[in-house]
């Protein structure tokens, strides 16, 4: 129980683990290694990674990369639900998909577009600041988290640029288990690639060790970004109780997940970039 405890403590947020980290491997110590231990540290990571505390000279820097972080994380991990409810609502239309989900549905898609828009002028601006001057030394260390993302993003172009063969080639009706396996497969992958690269990006930004003048405008933007996500997340999931009727591959199952997902990181979106607002003004 003791050496479960312990790897508790790793998931605490790095600022805090950097903070309380030595204070915590002695109180474990010090404490019966029991079920209600565990549960206690289980809890604090919990309420550590909701309301994170950044003390210290470095709390200005800290609180500008968690709020750049958690919203890019959160866009990665609920931006797929304006395409998941258009497949779901429109593709083909149910009965129920009338004007006002339509609109709602449209609305969605141009938030979607509008979200992209922000999360690359953030990206642009720090590749330029940051990661380019790391390409030069040759600092590849703060980079290699990256490398799952660019490998996952391969495969699924590779794999992507096979379904549109197979589909002009009309292989998709000859062979129909074959090309559903292989869009599967696509989707997996999909969805391995957007957490490496929300998780790589944000582990890379970590090691970048950015200055809080350079974090200043990215972070200004998670803030329109996380408005654009819960924005986008509120139209479609209002359009899918609308229409009453959505599916994707045939069950309702899928379109649950996708906008509980959406949901839950427009929370987290908009929590981590609402705190990050004052350290915006002093950075």
């Amino acid at each position: 129980m003791r050496r479960f405890a312990r790897r508790v403590l790793r998931w605490y947020p790095p600022s805090f683990r950097a903070r309380y980290g030595d204070e915590l491997d002695e109180l474990v110590d010090s404490l019966p290694g029991s079920a209600r231990t565990t549960a206690d540290l289980l809890w604090g990571a919990v309420r550590a990674w909701v309301r994170p505390v950044f003390p210290g000279a470095d709390g200005l820097r800290r609180r500008l990369l968690a709020s750049v972080s958690t919203t890019w994380i959160a866009w990665c991990a609920g931006f797929l639900v304006a395409p998941a409810a258009n497949k779901a609502l429109l593709d083909p239309p149910g009965a129920g998909a009338g004007m006002t989900v339509r609109i709602l549905l449209y609305c969605g898609l141009g938030l979607f577009t509008v979200g992209w828009l922000l999360a690359l002028a953030a990206a642009i601006f720090l590749l330029i600041r940051a990661v380019l001057p790391v390409t030069r030394s040759r600092a590849w260390f703060a980079l290699k988290p990256l490398l799952p993302a660019v490998v996952l993003g391969v495969i699924e172009a590779a794999v992507m640029l096979a379904l549109v063969l197979m589909s002009q080639s009309n292989a998709v009706a000859e062979t129909p288990t074959i090309a559903s396996a292989v869009l599967i497969g696509w989707l997996v992958g999909l969805a391995a690639f957007l957490g490496c690269l929300g998780i790589g990006a944000a582990v890379s930004l970590q090691r970048l060790e950015i200055g809080a003048s350079t974090l200043q405008l990215p972070a200004l933007l998670a803030v329109p970004l996380a408005l654009v996500l819960a924005t986008m997340s509120v139209c479609d999931i209002a359009a899918v109780i609308l229409a009453g009727d959505a599916a994707l591959f045939g069950s309702v199952v899928p379109v649950i997940v996708v906008l509980a997902v959406a949901g839950t990181a427009s929370v987290a979106a908009l929590t981590s970039s609402a705190r990050g607002i004052p350290a915006i003004r002093h950075a």
